[in-house]
Order: structure tokens, then C-alpha cells, then sequence
């Protein structure tokens, strides 16, 4: 079986990554979260900029909880470089036997660039995008146009309000939005809605692109400068984040 979860955000700053690396996590924690056991995992940075995913610090080829991952860095510029990726993933990391999943950490103008040749290739991995919402205006504004583009792509999906940025109540924008109300009704698309907790802003900094696992399996060992203290706020969190996330792998 193949599922591949798209997270996407109109800007720097929403969370993406930050959402891309939880939702890794709770696959490879998949006893804890209440994910599936899956056999591989393909995790693609499409950061042209700043890929801070899959990188020196984040994500590589290794085998984790007995589950094989694939860090790729695939920059995403145009309709060819999804072509070119959608293709590659085809040819060589997908197969009818294994249980796959792939999670694209997308930079902000990457949806832009799907069209009907690159939405034919995704209809192949069983796509959910996710939305990464913003407080303001034109993070809802963005979702829209996404949605107003390429309605087939954005069918089905998910807005994940990152309450890193402050309450439920601080999204007023997308709560009082015509196009939440599309979203969420259920008549012509099938969208959620799920809220990620806050990790205690000094461990994020701290931690920064390391993979949770990482940061745990380093917090167990003297001179790893992994401080007890970092390593005790993953393990909390990565529970509650990967127990939240779940509800993606059952709502589909």
C-alpha cells in the first residue's frame, strides 16, 4: 500500500518543517503514536532554499525501528522538477509489495506548480495535502487559490493548525473564511481539521533540525551534547505530537 502526504504552507515561518519531521516521527514511533507499521518511508525535502529536513543534521538513509527510510533532496522549481521527481520515486522507491509511505516537506511555491500531467503521476501514491495554516490573511488566501487551481489534487486533505502560534481562537482569519466552511462541510470535498501542540520553544530551538529519534538516542549518551533535559521534552512530545497525527492514517 502507498499513501504520500504532501505539507505545504503559503510562506517561511507556518511550520512546515517543523510539521514534515513530526509526522516522519510518528511513523517511526508508530507503537507509541498509534501509526500503522509500515516497511519503508520515503521522506523528500523540495526546498530549494533552505532544505533543513532531509540534510546534515535531519533525516538519511537508515534504518529506523525497523523501518527503512530514504532521505531525498529534490528541489521543486517548476512543473518538470515534479515530473522528473514523481518519476524517479515511480522507477525506483516504489513497489506493489511494501507498505510505503511518503511525506514531501514542500517549500511555498511548490503547489503552484502542479498541473494536470503532475496531477496524473500523484494520483499514483494516494495523495493528502496538508495545509500548514497561518494566522493571517493570506495563508487562508493561498489555501484558496491552491484549492481554486487544482481542485482534483486538493479533493481531500488536511488544515493542521500549529498552535506554536498561539491558540485556536488566534487563526480567526481561516475560522471566518467561505473557504473553511467549502472545506469542512463535506458535501463537494472531504477536509479536517487537526491542531499539532506546541513544543517548548526552547527546546525546538535546540533540538532544530534533528530527527526526535535522534535527539532521544543522543540524549542517552555522555558528551553527545544532547542536555537531559532536551531529550525528556522530545520523548514527551513526540508521543503527544504522533498521537495526534494519527487521526491522518484513520480519517483516510
Amino acid at each position: 500500500m502507498i499513501k504520500s502526504y504532501f505539507v505545504d504552507g503559503d510562506k517561511g515561518g507556518v511550520g512546515k518543517s517543523f510539521v514534515s519531521r513530526c509526522l516522519v516521527d510518528s511513523f517511526i514511533n508508530h507503537e507509541v503514536s498509534g501509526m500503522p507499521k509500515i516497511d519503508k518511508l520515503i521522506v523528500i525535502d523540495a526546498d530549494p532554499m533552505n532544505p533543513d529536513v532531509v540534510c546534515d543534521n535531519g533525516y538519511k538513509n537508515e534504518a529506523v525501528n525497523n523501518i527503512q527510510i530514504i532521505g531525498l533532496q529534490r528541489p521543486i522549481k517548476s512543473e518538470d522538477d515534479w515530473l522528473n521527481l514523481v518519476n524517479e520515486l515511480a522507477e525506483t522507491q516504489i513497489n506493489e509489495t511494501d507498505d510505503i509511505r511518503l511525506i514531501f516537506s514542500l517549500p511555498s511555491a511548490a503547489g503552484l506548480y502542479i498541473t494536470e500531467s503532475v496531477l496524473s503521476l500523484m494520483a499514483l501514491m494516494n495523495p493528502t495535502p496538508i495545509w500548514v495554516m497561518g494566522i493571517d490573511a493570506s495563508s487562508t488566501n493561498q489555501l484558496e487559490a491552491r484549492v481554486g487551481k487544482s481542485p482534483m489534487f486538493y479533493q481531500n486533505g488536511v488544515v493542521l493548525i500549529n498552535l506554536k502560534h498561539g491558540p485556536g481562537k488566534s487563526f480567526e482569519f481561516w475560522d471566518k473564511s467561505s473557504i473553511r466552511k467549502t472545506l469542512l462541510s463535506g458535501e463537494d470535498y472531504a477536509w479536517s481539521e487537526l491542531e499539532l501542540p506546541a513544543m517548548m520553544p526552547r527546546a525546538a530551538e535546540l533540538i532544530g533540525s534533528m530527527p526526535l529519534h535522534t535527539v532521544i538516542n543522543k540524549g542517552n549518551l555522555p558528551g553527545s551534547g544532547v542536555a537531559i533535559g532536551t531529550r525528556t521534552v522530545a520523548q514527551t512530545y513526540r508521543g503527544i505530537a504522533g498521537r495526534k497525527l494519527a487521526a491522518l492514517e484513520s480519517s483516510r
